[in-house]
């Protein structure tokens, strides 16, 4: 997508009589951002005097007037994952002139072709004129090397974008180099009298394809796995900030895979704050049987949490008794009706809105950044998730005022809805892929049957539930220390 205002920006500059320094804070800078630089660590710009920007040299010799230089050291180094593919040298537009001459690029075109860079283009840039060459295709194919493959006016950004981009940006950069490539691969394959040199050129040049596959899928792995951690510690941060009433409030959410939630936040807090134990307990064990489901779940995570982190025997045995009594019971019937609407609701986004959906988000993806395509692609289910649970709410607000009798008439309502599709939604379902579906955790499992299965396997998941199947220890029995 086109940063029209930022490069409005960069076309208003004025360069008169400014230096390099501005051009490279005030113009290379934010034309780096916009070409999706820097908007990832593995997107990093190396700068000259940042660590890692100074590279050895032996041969061929630079120099910087009459002094010969021991190292390179790039004004900018773009890179893509460490590696490097362009160089920019940014120069003051009061001395250095547009068009630039030949030994304006001398000392660039070796920082490309350094051993330890091995950049293919070069891009000189006094901000309001900039110049890219192509240092590889010079050394390599024969081209002019003092020819700019692109040339544009800082005042021309916006009308010459889509070929800034498509050259530069993170995320086209190497479609001109495969073209390059290819050409490589033709001169390469007409030198020979072989007729089989062609297949053996291609089997040789992509023999490391089966390992760079594998190193790929590691990245990709090990950047979703960056991002949850990233997700899980700010949450970690949300709930460290938050005090014991908020966290209360915040009971109403499903809960997050893993040990930790807010249910467990509030115990611990309210413990650790001086709340006494058997007020923690009747505000945990007031009204529940006309709370929302999802704060069913967490108020039973609490009482256990509450269990375990506690020595008083009375109020153990409080906690003993409501898990006892709710762990495998029939539910009351306004969280029947609220269970088998969330299934409902979630078939028929299985069955209507995912398909459609979903093909909507593979077009967009065609064109979306590899960091979107690749490690944080959205799905239907993402995109529906947090609709399910404002309309759960809206939905429960509606329900938890009717009578015994209208939540008869709405469960009776919403099973005979779940019937009708049910055939539909189980052929759709089992056509998911696996980033569309919570597994046996999903919405469309809550309360099947009239019961919480998600209570059994809360006891099991912390150890309070022998793995056999027997019950906690009875509450008409002292309970040992956990």
């Amino acid at each position: 997508m086109l940063p029209k205002h930022e490069l409005q920006d960069l076309q208003n500059l004025d360069f008169a009589s400014r230096g390099e320094a501005f051009v490279e804070s005030r113009f290379i800078t934010p034309l780096l951002a916009c070409l999706g630089y820097e908007t990832h660590k593995d997107y990093e710009v190396l700068r000259h005097g940042d660590d890692g920007s100074r590279f050895k040299l032996t041969y061929p010799p630079v120099e910087r007037g009459s002094q010969r230089v021991k190292e390179y050291s790039p004004d900018y180094i773009p890179t893509i994952r460490k590696q490097m593919f362009w160089v920019i040298e940014a120069k003051s537009p009061k001395d250095v002139q547009y068009p630039f001459a030949g030994n304006v690029m001398v000392q660039g075109l070796q920082y490309c072709i350094h051993p330890e860079i091995q950049a293919k283009y070069l891009l000189i840039s006094n901000g309001e004129h900039s110049s890219l060459y192509d240092a590889h295709g010079a050394v390599f194919m024969g081209n002019d090397v003092y020819q700019p493959i692109l040339e544009f006016a800082a005042k021309e950004l916006i009308d010459k974008w889509d070929q800034i981009y498509g050259l530069l940006s993170v995320e086209t950069l190497r479609v001109r180099i495969e073209q390059g490539l290819k050409q490589m691969y033709d001169k390469l394959a007409l030198s020979s009298l072989d007729k089989e040199y062609p297949h053996r050129l291609v089997t040789y040049i992509g023999s490391s394809a089966v390992g760079h596959s594998h190193e790929i899928e590691k990245k990709v792995r090990q950047l979703f796995l960056q991002q949850l951690e990233r997700d899980e510690d700010a949450w970690h941060s949300d709930m460290d900030a938050s005090d014991p009433e908020s966290l209360f409030l915040m009971m109403d959410r499903p809960l997050r895979p893993g040990p930790r939630n807010e249910a467990t936040y509030f115990v611990d807090k309210s413990l650790a704050g001086g709340t006494p134990a058997h007020e923690i307990a009747d505000q945990l064990l007031e009204n529940f049987d006309h709370q929302c489901v999802f704060n069913k779940l967490q108020r039973f995570i609490a009482v256990c949490r509450l269990y375990q982190r506690i020595t008083d025997t009375a109020i153990k045995e409080r906690c003993l008794v409501f898990v006892d009594l709710h762990k495998n019971a029939e539910l009351p019937l306004l969280s029947q009706v609220e269970c088998a609407w969330l299934r409902v609701c979630r078939k028929i986004l299985v069955t209507d809105v995912y398909p459609p959906l979903g093909e909507r988000l593979r077009q967009e993806l065609e064109n979306a950044a590899e960091l979107i395509r690749f490690v944080h692609r959205p799905t239907a289910l993402q995109s529906t998730y947090q609709v399910e649970l404002n309309y759960n709410r809206s939905l429960f607000a509606e329900l938890r005022v009717l009578s015994t009798k209208q939540l008869k008439d709405r469960l009776a309502e919403v099973l005979q809805i779940e019937t009708a599709i049910e055939r539909t939604f189980q052929e759709a379902y089992a056509k998911l892929p696996a980033s569309e579906s919570q597994g046996v955790t999903g919405l469309e499992h809550y309360g099947v049957g009239g019961r919480l299965f998600q209570f059994m396997a809360i006891l099991r998941e912390i150890g309070l539930e022998p793995a056999s199947g027997d019950i906690l220890p009875s509450s008409k029995n002292s309970s040992p220390e956990p």
